[in-house]
């Protein structure tokens, strides 16, 4: 009976009374499920290994020793500003929990097999491991020494707070906050996901499939290392201080924000890197970025890159979206293993080349790049001695070359591909900027813009000439080959067809076929040369026109016997249409219109003793051309080359003496300013002003052959001199010089004299000899001078007649027609109508 009841009193002790109580600190121990509350004062450690246990501790309440749990599902919570356990805490096994939102636990927290939680907000703890399981831990303050996940796919989460130590273990880790020592994620397929906060050394994962991504205000002060396996890491925005090691495995690499400070290791394997909407800035911090072994592919995406020698033991690197790749060294495809790799620039993309190469990274192996987009050594460069030299093949996919040239003799220094021992296929559009060539005759292979070097070879139709390239006169075209030995795989640019030589050049696309080979080469003028020289002859038209011969100005000279201050004035219309050809180097030909209208008037006019009539008067007049032009182009006499028009503003002065007998010295003065364009058939244009000044000193005398006809022979003598003002065009500075000019007309007059309703009218017919015997015109192209001779000698055959319409008031009319006498082609016709009135 006693042995019983002192069992009975035991267990009542053990299951029904707490283990201890110290004011408002109360431990339940017993077999099942116990809640512990300690919100004040303090207990000490316990051990409550049976059932499924909580222990609250909050505002000031403290456990002083250790706290174990066993296997059941426990949970301790503690909140308070000064709450916690000074010990350890050990929950054991089961599906445990564990929240610390203020307090602190000065000793470790540790949870065993099981799928356990841990939630902390605040306060302080030492390590945390969670032991075997599916664990789930997060963390939005506080701090804690270092925290270990232990085997299982665990979960992280960290918004806030701070871990000193480091972060083990772990599976599927998020972080947007707070600060970690270091991480080392070892074994299973780790997802590491850090938009913001910080990790103070290395975040490393173990053997496994991983995925670490880093963005936002992410920043890694170590490296980031994943073991073998298949990898990905994404660094889109933050900052990574250290390395990023992907070790051996089928890696990939995304970079499209944020800063690098440190290399890129890829490692062995089949490896690919994505380089997205970054800048040479981003770029440059980074010191390498390199594919290690295997066969790995670099893309830059909409990137700009200053450094070729970031980017190491890449078989394929391809530019896409607008990237661009600056080459001022060596670039280097390939590894140790494949010897050698493939650039691909894509349509929108470009290098920009000062002095780059392209090389394999074994020697005697070759590259292949090829071209979609812009290999360009114009932008940024103020020299014409870039090159960019690819040992190995280069094929273009409509791709465009860009070079800068100083477009002169063979001698002149160019940008330059250069092609080693490889294979040139495809098409490219070479496109040519002038560097201060003023444009010379290349009188032997031309200027070198793509050399194949130690065997390389050329396709007949791998580049041609995008745009124009032009300087001073000369067209310069790309052909395939030179005329030394040697040069037929080569491409050069050309302003002369050379002389028949070992090797014949072919054209490229675009450029004109060679004229046949002759002992003096054929130099390529370009058409706006035979424009240019052909503005002084068609300025003499003009101002031709403008002067007129007596009778077309004014009529008949019998009808002019008024007398006093301006007693007379008249008007008139006039134009026509003529083609004339021109001796000289370019053998140039106007095809022309012109009209125009004058007006003027007698200033003054008296009678002599001896019955003569003299005349002072002034005259006006517009007057405009407009032409076709075709002359010497590219080799080839004849072709069209543009047109012109000219407009002039005439003034002058005029002197007539009639002698009672009708004969009659008529003297002009007269003055002319010109302005106008010219537009070649490629659409380049250049302005045209000038001046001119002319005195035609003309005289006839009429002889009767019939009561009613006479025999009237004329003497028209013109002296004029044509100014040019300088001018400059795409490609040259445009200058013009001529000799004064001097044309003589020898002429008969036929003209009758008849009334009609009792007014006069006189028909005539008229003859004429227009011979100019000697003078030319130069235009020069920078230092290159063309000249156009002036000499010339015509027939007109002209129909006119002056008749009054009433008292007074005369009206006059002449038609002609213009044919060469010499070799020099002319045809034209003419007419002009006038008005003489008396005041």
């Amino acid at each position: 009976m006693r042995a019983q009841t002192l069992s009975w009193i035991y267990l009542f002790a053990l299951t029904a009374w707490p283990l201890a109580s110290n004011g408002a600190c109360t431990v339940n121990i017993t077999a099942g499920n116990d809640t512990s509350t300690c919100t004040s004062a303090t207990a000490p450690g316990f051990t409550d290994t049976g059932g499924s246990n909580t222990l609250d501790i909050t505002a000031t309440g403290r456990i002083s020793g250790n706290v174990t749990f066993g296997a059941g599902n426990d949970l301790v919570d503690v909140n308070g500003p000064s709450a916690g356990i000074d010990g350890n805490l050990d929950q054991g096994d089961g599906a445990n929990i564990f929240r610390l939102n203020l307090g602190s636990i000065t000793g470790s927290v540790t949870q065993g097999a099981g799928t356990d939680v841990v939630q902390i907000s605040g306060g302080q703890a030492g390590a945390v491991r969670q032991g075997v399981g599916i664990d789930n831990f997060s963390m939005s303050g506080g701090t804690l020494l270092l925290l270990e996940q232990g085997d299982g796919l665990d979960d992280f989460f960290m918004s806030g707070g701070t871990i000193t130590g480091a972060f083990e273990d772990g599976d599927r880790a998020k972080m947007t906050g707070g600060s970690i020592g270091r991480v080392d994620m070892k074994l299973d397929n780790n997802v590491f996901d850090m938009s913001g906060g910080r990790i103070i050394g290395n975040l490393v994962t173990g053997f496994g499939n991983d995925t670490i991504l880093i963005s936002g205000t992410a920043f890694v002060g170590g490296n980031i290392s994943v073991s073998g396996g298949d990898d990905h890491v994404t660094v889109s925005g933050g900052e990574v201080n250290g390395q990023i090691l992907l070790s051996f495995g089928d890696d990939s690499f995304i970079w499209t924000g944020g800063n690098l400070h440190s290399s890129v290791l890829m490692g062995a394997g089949d490896d690919t890197a994505l380089l997205k909407n970054l800048v040479n800035s981003q770029l440059a911090a980074a010191q390498l970025i390199d594919g290690g072994l295997g066969n790995d592919t670099l893309t830059l995406d909409n990137t700009q890159a200053g450094n070729p020698g970031l980017f190491t033991n890449w078989e394929t690197l391809q530019l896409d979206n607008g990237s661009q790749l600056t080459l001022g060294g060596t670039l280097t495809l390939g590894d140790s293993d494949t010897g050698t790799g493939v650039l691909n620039v894509d349509g929108a993309s470009g290098l920009l080349v000062s002095s780059g190469v392209i090389a394999p990274f074994t020697a005697g192996q070759a590259v292949n790049v090829n071209n979609s987009g812009v290999i360009n050594m114009i932008a940024g460069s103020s020299s014409a001695n870039d090159t960019l030299t690819i040992n190995g093949n280069y094929t273009g996919n409509a791709g465009v070359l860009a070079l800068q040239t100083a477009l002169g003799n063979d001698s002149s220094a160019s940008d330059r591909l250069i092609v080693n021992q490889g294979v040139i296929n495809g098409t490219t559009a070479i496109q040519i900027t002038n560097l201060g060539g003023i444009g010379a005759a290349t009188t032997a292979d031309g200027i070198r813009v793509v050399d194949a070097q130690n065997g390389a070879t050329s396709a007949s139709t791998a580049f041609s000439l995008n745009g124009t390239a032009a300087a001073g006169p000369y067209n310069y075209y790309l052909y395939h080959g030179g005329v030394s030995a040697g040069t037929q795989d080569s491409w050069f640019l050309r302003s002369e067809a050379p002389v028949e030589a070992p090797v014949t050049p072919l054209p490229a696309p675009g450029s004109p076929p060679l004229p046949t080979a002759t002992i003096r080469p054929v130099p390529f003028i370009r058409q706006e040369v035979s424009l240019a020289a052909t503005i002084y002859p068609a300025a003499q038209h003009l101002v031709r026109n403008a002067l007129g011969t007596f009778h077309e100005r004014v009529g008949e000279q019998g009808r002019q016997r008024e007398t006093g201050a301006f007693p007379t004035g008249w008007a008139r219309v006039y134009g026509g249409s003529s083609r004339q050809a021109f001796a000289g180097d370019l053998s140039t030909s106007l095809d022309s219109s012109i009209n125009g209208y004058q007006v003027g008037t007698s200033l003054v006019s008296r009678t002599t003793e001896a019955g003569a009539t003299q005349h002072l008067g002034v005259l006006a007049g517009q007057s405009r051309l407009r032409g076709k032009v075709k002359g010497l182009i590219d080799g080839q006499p004849d072709r069209e080359a543009g047109d012109t028009t000219l407009r002039g503003a005439s003034l002058g002065l005029s002197a007539t003496h009639i002698w009672q007998n009708n004969a009659y010295a008529d003297v002009v003065l007269m003055g002319t300013r010109f302005s106008g364009n010219n537009e070649s058939d490629r659409g380049i244009k250049m302005k045209t002003q000038g001046h001119d000044l002319a005195l035609s000193v003309e005289v006839g005398k009429p002889f009767a052959i019939t009561p009613t006809w006479n025999i009237e022979p004329q003497l028209q003598m013109i002296w004029n001199r044509t100014w040019l003002d300088s001018q400059r065009d795409l490609f040259s500075k445009v200058s013009y010089d001529a000799d004064s000019q001097l044309t003589a007309r020898v002429g008969v007059r036929a003209s009758g004299n008849y009334l009609v309703h009792n007014l006069p009218v006189s028909p005539y017919v008229r003859a004429n000899v227009w011979h100019s015997p000697q003078g030319k015109s130069t235009v020069t192209f920078n230092t290159v001078d063309f000249a156009t001779e002036q000499k010339s000698t015509t027939l007109d055959l002209s129909l006119g007649a002056t008749a009054a319409i009433a008292p007074g008031v005369d009206l006059y009319a002449e038609v002609s027609h213009s044919q060469n006498l010499d070799s020099l082609d002319l045809s034209g016709t003419r007419g002009t109508l006038g008005l003489r009135v008396d005041f």
